[in-house]
């Protein structure tokens, strides 16, 4: 009930819309012609008017094979058997009444769902088995070339029932390939441009945030320095350290926002995760995830920094892996651990020295990616570890602390931050 309920309304669909609703037109109207057509000919043949009647019926298989093959197969079906039964010699299969019948298993194998091809795969066989076995009998049929041809035609229409559908096929395979494809590079094109966003940040911050923690440094001291001998230059002195530091947290806020395309408003946390791995296999990343433990227990920050962490490797396992990556994430007591893992594209260096290079935290290799360098100062920033290690396997690790839990003992106290300075 519900397939014929759904067969309905996709009729009621196809007939609101502008193309099918003139396409439905014209085949009403060659359908229609067709039934007054053989009416008149099966009642002036006969005499009877029963079988020009039911032949009127016959015009469904032409005006409804494509928005409903199924109600064109039975109703067409339904009056030929009518005719056979009446045993008028036009029900043949080389008179032109089987035609609407043709062309409804045409379209239930082109245009019907996989049970409806069914249906007309198998009145396809039927039909043709019983038109061969009939001239093979009855020699009144032939079996010439033409003869041979007439008594095939429900499989030929079965055969270009599945030609057509094919095709449609392809046409809708090709289409999504080109969508996946758009996306993938949309997502490659967002990667270079926060690529470029980093290296104009990190450019800003080596002249300007190294010279303003000079500046901080010089004025301190000169500030201790005169503050015996000339608390009015010593006060000055604090005043242009303080504007010095009031001046650095603000050049830190533009360069998060510069390194990370941060907008206006909330910023995305662990409940956005599961739309971001979405968003990545959508994008044709082949993406395996391995969750442990309770999600939660970490501050807005370390939230933010958790899934930028996951966005950032995930986007260098879909530019220079091989296609699929694995994320895993332990959420333990103390903190989460984060592990992403992929092999990359390129073949590993030839030399054993360089076959594996491990790099923590603290360390900063030349020729490294701005996309690592910033995971790894959001890490820090965050009170976490960071690792990652090269190779055939690319492998991203981070450590980011849980807040304490009700009633368990506190974690030690994550040093004060604010004005610590991140070399790069």
């Amino acid at each position: 009930m519900r397939s014929v309920t759904l067969m309905f309304d996709s009729l009621a669909h196809s007939i609101l819309t502008r193309g099918s609703r003139l396409r439905l037109l014209a085949e009403s109207a060659v359908g229609a012609l067709f039934s007054l057509t053989v009416a008149y000919y099966g009642a002036a043949e006969t005499g009877n008017l029963a079988i020009g009647a039911v032949l009127v019926l016959l015009g469904a298989g032409i005006a409804f094979y494509h928005l409903a093959p199924v109600i064109a197969l039975a109703v067409s079906s339904l009056a030929m058997l009518f005719v056979l039964i009446a045993g008028w010699s036009g029900g043949t299969p080389s008179g032109a009444l089987w035609l609407p019948i043709y062309l409804s298993i045409f379209g239930t194998v082109a245009y019907g769902s996989v049970t409806v091809q069914w249906t007309g795969r198998i009145a396809a066989v039927a039909l043709t088995a019983g038109f061969v076995a009939g001239g093979i009998s009855v020699a009144a049929y032939g079996l010439g070339p033409l003869g041979l041809i007439v008594l095939l035609m429900p499989a030929l229409g079965w055969f270009a029932g599945e030609l057509v559908r094919s095709i449609r096929n392809r046409r809708a395979l090709s289409a999504t390939v080109t969508a996946v494809s758009t996306e993938r590079d949309a997502a490659l094109t967002r990667a270079d441009l926060e690529a470029e966003r980093t290296r104009v940040a990190r450019d800003v911050h080596d002249i300007v945030a190294h010279s303003l923690t000079v500046v901080i440094a010089q004025a301190d001291g000169a500030r201790y320095a005169t503050t015996a001998d000339s608390p009015g230059a010593a006060d000055a002195f604090g005043t242009i350290a303080q504007t010095a530091r009031d001046a650095l947290a603000d050049v830190r806020t533009l360069l998060t926002e510069l390194r990370h395309t941060q907008e206006a408003g909330p910023q995305p946390g662990i409940q956005n995760l599961d739309a971001l791995v979405d968003s990545f296999r959508d994008s044709g990343l082949t993406l395996t995830v391995h969750e442990f433990g309770d999600r939660g227990g970490l501050t807005d920050a370390r939230e933010l920094a958790l899934y930028r962490i996951v966005q950032e490797s995930l986007t260098n396992a879909l530019r220079h892996g091989d296609g699929a990556a694995t994320l895993d994430l332990d959420w333990g007591d103390a903190a989460v651990d984060l592990l992403v893992t992929n092999v990359a594209a390129a073949p590993a260096p030839a030399s054993a020295d360089a076959a594996v290079t491990e790099v923590t935290h603290g360390e900063f290799p030349p020729e490294r990616g701005h996309g690592i360098d910033g995971m790894r100062e959001r890490a820090i920033l965050a009170g976490g570890e960071f690792s990652i290690r090269e190779g055939a396997t690319f492998r991203v690790r981070a450590r980011l602390p849980r807040e304490p839990r009700e009633h368990s003992h506190p974690e030690p106290a994550t040093p004060d931050t604010i004005d610590t300075e991140v070399l790069a």
